[in-house]
């Protein structure tokens, strides 16, 4: 399986490093399902468009300075590709069912209310197999943006690293396909 993510690029710096794709900001703990005590956080998208609109999609207009990054000279936001096995096991909170056997509502999966999805979310990374392995490899949710777009949060420790593998960089501009497809769900003007 694919994902993406949208992230600070740096060229020439090596993978792992603050500007690379696979560099994790810390220190974490305002995401949505961020528990620093326990995981790092792997943010990604489904498709390209879900990742942009993550990153973009509470700005009314879209320009190119949106790809600026102040706060790593140097950089620009770019799109990066991941693979990932087929068959993780994933909390899927857009499956009924599995709202229903944890007790969530769906507006308590989309209203952006991090105390309450946090602990959700340490919930089911403490969960294991009848082997004692973790159950989970993360949680999928639908966009605030659009429910169109699946979200996924993998989680990463020093003993069960998230089983992510770089594919692609790619810079983004306001000519990007997947950016000029993102605008126009989003109904943002370029």
């Amino acid at each position: 399986m694919l994902l993406y993510r949208v992230f600070p690029q740096l060229s020439g710096v090596p993978q792992g490093a603050p500007g690379s794709a696979s560099h994790l900001h810390h220190p974490q703990g305002g995401g949505r399902w961020d528990n620093p005590a326990l995981y790092d956080t792997w943010y990604l998208s489904t498709s390209a468009e879900g990742a942009i609109a993550e990153t973009f999609g509470n700005l009314p207009q879209w320009g190119s300075s949106m790809f600026d990054t102040p706060f790593l000279p140097g950089g620009r936001r770019a799109l990066a590709t991941f693979a990932v096995p087929d068959d993780l096991s994933i909390v899927n909170l857009d499956d009924a069912q599995t709202l229903l056997d944890r007790g969530m509502r769906p507006t308590q999966v989309v209203i952006r209310n991090s105390a309450y999805t946090q602990r959700q979310a340490a919930r089911a990374f403490g969960e294991q197999d009848s082997s004692g392995t973790r159950r989970w490899a993360g949680i999928s949710w639908w966009s605030f943006h659009r429910p169109i777009f699946t979200n996924l949060a993998l989680w990463s420790t020093p003993a069960v690293p998230a089983p992510i593998t770089l594919v692609e960089e790619t810079t983004l501009t306001l000519t990007s396909p997947s950016v000029i497809e993102c605008a126009r769900i989003l109904a943002r003007p370029i």
